[in-house]
């Protein structure tokens, strides 16, 4: 069982989930929070995502993680195409700026990581290592599982609709 704070923004496909990361992330840097991880932000085409690239939090630099087109190279999990290099470089952040973090962004945790891919060790790594808080971006369907397979003790639930203020105190609240 994990004792790491953890807050999850829960909500389906295209409801925002990312958004309201984004925005939250703004608030905690304006507060001095020191953030680091990754968001990963849709692309549209003809009504449905297209692609997705991942943010680097800190430096700002991206990759494309997966794309709905046939890439060589890519693993295809899905309707995407995953660039093996893109999870590397999401692993990358996620391990080497554990020491320097009090809140790790992973967007988003879903049917690959409880399938034990993607980020699952690098979300375990953080929940057995560390004690920094997570905030997390998760499928609504999904929560329950996400908290049984991870075992989060202490665990926040937010909805897209949730007040952005409300989140970021209780974040401040639990890394200071």
């Amino acid at each position: 069982m994990s004792s790491n704070k953890v807050v999850i923004i829960s909500g389906d496909k295209g409801e925002g989930k990312t958004t309201k990361i984004v925005e939250i992330i703004d608030k905690l840097k304006r507060n001095d929070v020191a953030v680091t991880g990754f968001v990963a932000i849709g692309e549209w085409e003809n009504g449905e995502r297209s692609k997705y690239t991942m943010l680097d939090i800190r430096t700002g630099k991206s990759a494309v993680i997966c794309t709905a087109t046939m890439t060589n190279g890519y693993d295809k999990h899905g309707r995407f195409y995953f660039n093996p290099l893109a999870v590397k470089f999401g692993e990358n952040i996620l391990y080497s700026q554990q020491n320097i973090s009090q809140v790790v962004v992973i967007d988003e945790i879903g049917p690959f990581e409880l399938d034990g891919k993607v980020w699952h060790n690098s979300l375990l790594h953080h929940l057995e290592n560390t004690q920094n808080l997570l905030l997390l971006s998760v499928r609504t369907k999904l929560v329950d599982e996400i908290v049984e397979k991870y075992t989060l003790a202490n665990v926040s639930v937010y909805n897209t609709l949730a007040n952005n203020d409300d989140i970021v105190k209780e974040i401040i609240q639990n890394v200071i």
